[in-house]
């Protein structure tokens, strides 16, 4: 089997966001893609540094991937976390966030982001299997 056959389909939106942009992915490539990123980055820092990283940009489209695969719990946790935001809006620009995150979170926002992400770590819902089901059921969803 050759190298890109070997590589999952997820794997390979990494490669193609790296070659061509976020903007080349379908939408369901970018729910899955931003999953991945939400589940990389939480479960080595928790909520907080997904939002720090660049990664931050892609929670609506985490929160989109969640809500439409039925990850009911994980969608809440996200869209609570959201909240510290202003008006709930994440910004896109990785600096803008960092600065918030660094300069106006207040403690008791913090306080929040850690509890909401000891409930991300107690989940038992099974969204990376959710989404493994999806892809394999809609691969025409996913052309990478």
């Amino acid at each position: 089997m050759s190298e890109p056959e070997k590589k999952s389909r997820i794997d390979r939106l990494f490669d193609r966001v790296e070659t061509h942009g976020f903007e080349s992915l379908t939408l369901s490539e970018r729910s899955a893609f931003a999953l991945r990123c939400f589940y990389l980055e939480t479960n080595n820092g928790g909520l907080h540094q997904f939002f720090f990283n660049d990664s931050g940009k892609l929670s609506v489209d985490a929160l989109r991937g969640l809500n439409f695969l039925g990850a009911t719990e994980t969608a809440e946790i996200l869209r609570q976390a959201l909240t510290v935001f202003p008006d709930g809006k994440v910004p896109l620009n990785q600096t803008d966030r960092r600065e918030f995150l660094c300069d106006v979170l207040t403690p008791d926002q913090e306080d929040f982001l850690d509890k909401l992400t000891k409930q991300f770590f107690q989940s038992s819902e099974p969204v990376a299997d959710l989404l493994a089901a999806y892809i394999e059921k809609h691969p025409e969803e996913f052309p990478t």
